[in-house]
């Protein structure tokens, strides 16, 4: 026999008009409890268990595209490979790629070293630094590729203790990074802010930020790394689900206080330590942009190799991406990682008794989650359908407005009346009083159940109305929507609050981007050099193949060098991420073989220079038009 669920599905995938929007929840598991609240403001229609035949509008996985491999069109929350793009090894690649290039421009992250591939130049670099420090010696964060939630991360002063700290896991793979001790405090506590971003789009390249966000604080007060409290993991990280443990984590209602907070009350602090609150958030925009015009390359080559097939419509993408930043005591922005899949967990865990926790809801992250996810729905969504759900968005509001109203009128009408029972009652007539304002009561309640049901069974009919119109009326559906809203449509449209997401790019950071696109159009060389069998990588036969059509013979490469340099690539990269290994050339390796061939046959002043000069010649022997999308 089926479930009533599975028979509710059954009776919506035939049900459904063409004009709602329809969104598959069966990968979304810990992100559903925000979806479905969402679902409810919005009217969307939710397929919990998929809906394979027709497919839905939007599909929201937990983790990454390849959750869901039932999707034939519509919008996935997940873009192909973003996973891998914002590990800790891939985004310090980038980030260092456009550091060589932009040193000035980005200089809010960390310098990094992959361990053990860098181990020799790990040593050789810290022995440097710590030889111009004399009081304190640089303090240097290890954290283990692919690795969440604070699990394995420690502190070293001296490089040589990395090995020795992790004798047994040879195999695995660490980011070392340079640890930022002189950082902002609240309390005398460290903390980190939990930015929230949605990436848009690629082509052409839209992305916003929440304009509100959470702040993660340490549960011990902070001091400088020494020896004696370097492994005090509870002052040095801020990771959220590390503190949970702690003894001293601070479960608080109010928005300033305890151990999580939002990030409008932690600016609302830095300005009244007279700082400049505005001038923080610009900056942490900018490290923003910067940051995804390094990834965005990146991500574009996973998309090409994973999706596009000639002839074929596949799915369009968005994505949230968790940021997490950390103050300097300057204020200075610097960025930790970004987050691939960040929680939108709305709850929390509290301790009942010892040893014993519960899940309770949060109210600090549902003051955020629920509008970063209702807005990034709406965002996404067609103009059409975007407007379908604002419609049912406000006759929803209006419609709890005038329950409240109602229940508010019945609640007075009954105070007043129970002042008089109990002046009658003194006066000795309490029994036909109470008698008569019971049933008066009792009256009331049924009028406001019969004109609550009134109100359900007009918006249905409405509702009908408005969604059998065919699709191709697009004038008849602007007419009776307007005729729906008046003559109260000013007043319905104050009920939705502004969008809790800020454009960024195109406007307004499009004219401080546009200079970092280099390594978009090198991904674009790649990708149209690919060949055949895309999601394998470059071939050695591709690779000669963009040598001889760039004519880079004529600058002195010949076949010999050019398959070393490919078999050295090859091997290099192997070493560097094992887990990635194949025969091929990653993005990665081929941007490498870029800077090597632009030095020999295009040498300059900066790196920037000669791979300008190396694109632009690729491009004019390749046809492709330059900074072309």
């Amino acid at each position: 026999m089926s479930s009533p669920r599975r028979e509710r599905t059954r009776f919506m995938k035939r049900h459904v008009s063409k004009h709602a929007v329809t969104i598959d929840t069966s990968k979304a598991k810990s992100n559903a409890d925000v979806v479905r609240l969402c679902v409810k403001e919005l009217g969307l229609v939710e397929f919990p268990l998929g809906r394979k035949e027709l497919g839905c509008d939007i599909y929201w996985n937990e983790f990454c595209y390849n959750d869901n491999h039932a999707t034939v069109g519509g919008r996935v929350n997940k873009f192909p490979g973003m996973e891998e793009v914002c590990s800790k090894m891939t985004l310090s690649r980038c980030l260092d790629i456009m550091r060589d290039l932009y040193p000035e421009d980005y200089d809010f992250y960390p310098c990094t070293w992959y361990l053990p591939a860098q181990y020799e130049d790990f040593c050789k670099e810290a022995e440097v630094k710590n030889a111009k420090k004399r009081k304190f010696k640089q303090t240097y964060i290890v954290k283990p590729y692919g690795g969440s939630s604070g699990e394995g991360i420690f502190l070293l002063k001296e490089p040589k203790n990395y090995i020795s700290s992790y004798p047994s896991k040879r195999g695995t793979c660490h980011v070392a990074q340079e640890y930022v001790s002189n950082v902002y405090l609240i309390d005398d506590f460290k903390f980190d802010f939990r930015i929230y971003v949605v990436l848009k789009s690629l082509e052409p390249l839209e992305f916003h930020i929440c304009k509100e966000g959470l702040a993660r604080f340490s549960t011990v007060p902070y001091k400088r790394p020494t020896k004696k409290n370097i492994h005090e993991s509870f002052m040095h990280l801020t990771n959220y689900s590390l503190n949970k443990r702690s003894k001293d984590f601070c479960h608080s209602e109010e928005e300033d206080e305890g151990s999580k907070r939002t990030l409008s009350s932690v600016m609302r602090r830095i300005d009244m330590d007279g700082k400049d609150s505005r001038e923080v958030w610009e900056n942490i925009e900018l490290v923003v942009c910067k940051t995804i015009m390094a990834i965005v390359p990146e991500v574009k080559v996973a998309v090409h190799k994973t999706i596009i097939t000639p002839g074929k419509t596949g799915p369009s993408f968005f994505q949230i991406l968790g940021f997490d930043i950390l103050l300097m005591d300057d204020l200075k922005p610097i960025l930790l990682e970004v987050n691939s899949s960040p929680s939108l967990s709305m709850d929390s865990e509290e301790e009942v008794s010892p040893g014993v926790t519960k899940y309770v809801r949060s109210p600090k992250d549902e003051e955020v989650k629920f509008p970063l996810v209702r807005d990034t729905i709406l965002l996404v969504l067609s103009p059409n359908k975007r407007k379908h759900c604002e419609k049912k968005r406000r006759k929803r509001l209006m419609h709890l407005k005038k329950l409240m109203s109602c229940n508010e009128s019945v609640l007075s009408r009954t105070s007043s009346d129970v002042t008089t029972c109990v002046q009658m009652y003194e006066d000795g007539g309490e029994e036909n009083v109470e008698d008569e304002e019971d049933e008066e009561v009792n009256q009331q309640m049924s009028e406001l159940h019969l004109h609550m049901d009134l109100d359900c069974a007009t918006n249905e009919m409405e509702e009908e109305k408005f969604e059998t119109v065919p699709p191709d009326s697009d004038h008849k559906l602007q007419t009776q929507e307007g005729d729906l809203h008046n003559p109260d449509g000013d007043h319905e449209e104050a009920l939705l609050e502004e969008s809790c997401l800020k454009q960024l790019y195109p406007d307004p950071y499009q004219e401080e981007c546009d200079q970092f696109h280099i390594l978009g159009r090198v991904a674009k060389l790649y990708m149209n050099s690919l060949g055949v069998r895309k999601s394998a990588g470059m071939s050695s036969s591709s690779f000669r193949t963009f040598i001889r059509k760039c004519e880079f013979g004529k600058k002195g490469l010949t076949s010999a060098s050019v398959d070393i340099m490919y078999l050295d690539l090859q091997r290099r990269w192997d070493n560097m991420n094992p887990d990635l290994s194949g025969l091929t050339l990653s993005f990665q390796a081929f941007l490498d073989a870029c800077f090597e061939i632009s030095k020999i046959c295009f040498p300059a002043a900066t790196k920037l220079e000669m791979l300008e000069n190396f694109v632009g010649h690729c491009e004019s022997h390749l046809c492709l038009r330059e900074n072309e999308d």
